[in-house]
């Protein structure tokens, strides 16, 4: 099943999710690197990031320079600060001290991740579909892009979310 053809119930892979949103966003913000978007798909799966201040790249190894690379990493790196802080809601409080240890590279750890989906587009409250807004642009303002681009791509993001008429949930971050 496509994400496309998703119905309702259905559920997407986050990192199909990821990958689809990214090459939406870059398409639309860099459109002369799409003969390359497939590359930055393939280090970024195989965990060749390395997030880095404005100025230092993201470390994809292909062109530090590329909009594509920064705008999966802002994408992923948002999604699982909120799906992280979604779960850290149901844990209990003793467990928030321990140390995470080191993480999986996003794609793989996005890999191992379904999110319910409705036609294609991920199911949130719109309190977390906020979270992911500000994370989103926050992100995208680390890895050097200038505000009125982070502000479109945050936007880009949660547009690609989908929000119930009714969340009971809507009290979780």
């Amino acid at each position: 099943m496509t994400m496309e053809s998703a119905g309702p119930g259905a559920t997407v892979s986050g990192s199909d999710f990821v990958i689809r949103m990214a090459r939406q966003v870059s398409g639309r913000l860099a459109p002369e690197e799409a003969a390359v978007f497939d590359d930055v798909v393939a280090a970024w799966r195989a965990g060749a990031t390395q997030r880095r201040a404005p100025g230092g790249g993201v470390g994809f190894g292909i062109d530090d320079a590329l909009v594509s690379a920064i705008v999966i990493e802002v994408v992923a790196a948002s999604l699982l600060d909120v799906l992280r802080l979604a779960g850290r809601t149901v844990r209990s409080r003793w467990r928030r001290w321990r140390p995470s240890g080191r993480r999986a590279p996003a794609g793989r750890e996005l890999d191992a991740v379904t999110l319910p989906a409705v036609d294609g587009r991920i199911v949130m409250t719109a309190r977390q579909a906020a979270r992911l807004r500000e994370v989103a642009r926050r992100h995208a303002t680390t890895l050097g892009l200038d505000e009125g681009t982070a502000d479109l791509l945050a936007d880009a993001v949660v547009g690609a979310v989908h929000l119930p008429e009714a969340a009971p949930d809507d009290t979780r971050p």
